[in-house]
């Protein structure tokens, strides 16, 4: 173990909140979740395990809990429950299956956000006590907040875009609060960094140490950095990206603290005008509310049959929920573990595209409404007409290549070299 950090008195620190996020999806193939396991989620935790002073907000949906013991990798699940026993971790408030928010029902996202709460108190007990909200791929509108705000947490993490629409002219001195939300306190992503540290391909910035981080951070007035990735960036797409982890835990320039704690930490608060955003809503977007094609776009076709056949299940088990059908809270289950948002993501080619995922949630969506006792004849058949034109679509898609024409076009507009992206696995 190593000793706590003691600093020199007068020394400026900054404060250092850092939130991993982890989650793979609920049929995750059992090699590729050991590797997870093995390349990040186990050196992760050993960082906090061998640094007392190392602490983190933790995002884990109740999914990948569920998965990880069934698969025979619960020892993860009982080593954060030691962590946030320690005090060095916290929670947060998450749907269950987690499904993209922005196109998904109030009474679904509150139904998933219960879900979790409840069983995850099973697994961590009293030590779960989340105040903070995480929506996936870090999507935010003002509803969203609500969400938020009726399910009790004081607030929610969100991308730079979302306070003011722009990139890199946010001041990190004060926190931000959403007043269409209540009041609820926006925890603003320092995305240069979170890019930075994780080798995100949309990444501008190389930090190879500590010392470039605090030279990126190192702004007027900075009082602190909010960083959030998924933690796969660290050693899984990443090998060796645990090691900077570890180097900014130990360093004395910086102060550890889980992110509720940046609200006693920073006093100044402000009310801001909120944006519609996700975590690679660039301002353009932002200002023309042109956000989320990345799990909605209008001219892909594949996006629009998903859709479709999701809001058709949807509509058809609450109504047989409506109407006594016994098996209807086993159906919403099983839809909400059919449409991640993690479908519509690999079905975009903004640059991702792995056509398997959108054949599974077509699948999954079909076998989620025939699981009610009696679907009508002519919804059955609707959508497995559907889910027929879904297969159709990837198997074109594959055999003309036009994925990787799409692909291409976007890291384009993105101006990312597409080496450094295809280079990637």
């Amino acid at each position: 173990m190593e000793k706590r950090r003691t600093y020199k008195k007068g020394k400026k620190r900054l404060f250092w909140a850092n939130l991993l996020h982890f989650y793979q999806p609920p049929d995750q193939d059992r090699l590729i979740l050991e590797r997870v396991v093995n390349e990040s989620y186990h050196p992760i935790l050993r960082i906090f395990e061998q640094i007392p002073s190392a602490k983190a907000t933790i995002n884990i949906p109740v999914c990948l809990i569920d998965l990880l013991i069934k698969t025979g990798f619960g020892k993860i699940v009982s080593r954060l429950r030691k962590l946030v026993e320690s005090g060095q971790i916290e929670f947060m408030i998450t749907p269950r299956f987690h499904p993209f928010m922005p196109y998904t029902a109030d009474d679904e996202i509150d139904r998933q956000v219960q879900q979790n709460t409840k069983i995850s108190k099973k697994y961590f007990g009293l030590y779960f006590n989340p105040r903070g909200f995480y929506s996936p791929e870090l999507a935010y509108t003002s509803n969203i907040g609500k969400a938020a705000t009726r399910n009790g947490c004081r607030w929610q993490a969100v991308d730079e875009i979302a306070i003011n629409g722009k990139l890199g002219q946010l001041p990190y001195d004060r926190l931000y609060m959403d007043k269409a939300a209540g009041g609820l306190v926006l925890i603003p992503r320092s995305r240069r960094i979170s890019e930075a540290i994780a080798n995100s391909i949309y990444s501008k910035d190389t930090i190879r140490n500590t010392n470039d981080f605090i030279q990126l951070a190192n702004n007027k007035n900075q009082k602190y950095v909010f960083t959030a990735n998924d933690v796969e960036h660290f050693g899984h797409h990443h090998k060796g990206g645990q090691t900077l982890l570890r180097l900014l835990y130990r360093d004395s320039r910086l102060t550890s603290v889980k992110v509720t704690e940046l609200l006693s930490h920073v006093r100044n608060k402000e009310y801001c005008k909120t944006y519609q955003s996700d975590w690679t809503s660039t301002p353009e977007e932002a200002k023309r509310k042109q956000v989320f094609y990345t799990w909605k776009d209008p001219s892909n076709k594949i996006h629009k049959a998903l859709w479709e056949l999701y809001n058709i299940a949807y509509t058809e088990i609450k109504s047989a929920g409506q109407s006594g059908d016994i098996l209807h809270n086993r159906a919403r289950d099983l839809l909400g573990a059919a449409a991640p948002s993690c479908s519509f993501f690999w079905s975009s080619c903004r640059p991702w595209w792995y056509g398997v995922y959108p054949e599974d949630a077509a699948t999954n969506i079909c076998l989620a409404l025939y699981s009610l006792l009696s679907p009508p004849a002519k919804i059955k058949n609707k959508t497995f007409k559907l889910r027929q034109n879904i297969y159709d679509m990837v198997r074109q898609l594959n055999s003309k290549g036009e994925a990787k024409k799409r692909q291409q076009k976007y890291l384009k507009t993105r101006n990312i070299d597409p080496k450094k992206f295809f280079g990637k696995k």
